[in-house]
């Protein structure tokens, strides 16, 4: 889920990244799991519907159909919207957040990282970071605890970036 990058740049370079990760939703299954119980389902779907057509009673045909189609559309969609994602970089000139949507359409921004706040609002459960008025909410689709744990994480790489930036004396 989560991966610190080394870079081959030694740490006087202002641009090396010091802190990287992806996020992502929880996924329940896979490409070929999606379509496996999609089969099934018109494994066992399509001869009971064509058994109650047979009998007389196409309503019930029609109706089991749209059921399946929806069902199968509800699978795909949610397996679709899990490939969304957030990429989070840490440099010493930049806080970088990348958010890509399950279309592929991707919004980027950027932060000074000597004025970045990272909070957890307890009350909207959120994880906000930003500085002078812009704001942005990471991780939407993580767990209440995740966006804590996190944001802890996120303060942590903040702080020791401060410390490398301006050593105590």
């Amino acid at each position: 889920m989560d991966t610190r990058i080394a870079t081959d740049q030694t740490d006087d370079s202002e641009d090396a990244i010091r802190f990287s990760r992806v996020l992502r939703p929880h996924r329940s299954s896979s490409d070929r799991a999606v379509k496996i119980v999609s089969g099934f389902v018109l494994f066992l779907f399509i001869p009971t519907g064509t058994t109650f057509l047979l009998m007389g009673a196409w309503p019930v045909f029609g109706f089991m159909g749209l059921e399946v189609a929806a069902l199968i559309f509800a699978l795909h969609y949610n397996h679709k919207v899990g490939s969304a994602f957030e990429a989070i970089t840490l440099s010493e000139r930049e806080f970088k957040i990348s958010k890509v949507d399950h279309w592929g359409k991707r919004r980027h921004w950027t932060f000074q990282p000597q004025w970045l706040q990272v909070r957890y609002d307890e009350t909207s459960k959120q994880l906000i970071a930003g500085t002078h008025g812009k704001r942005i909410t990471i991780g939407k689709f993580l767990t209440d605890d995740e966006r804590e744990a996190f944001c802890g994480v996120l303060k942590d790489e903040l702080r020791l970036l401060q410390n490398i930036r301006h050593p105590a004396p």
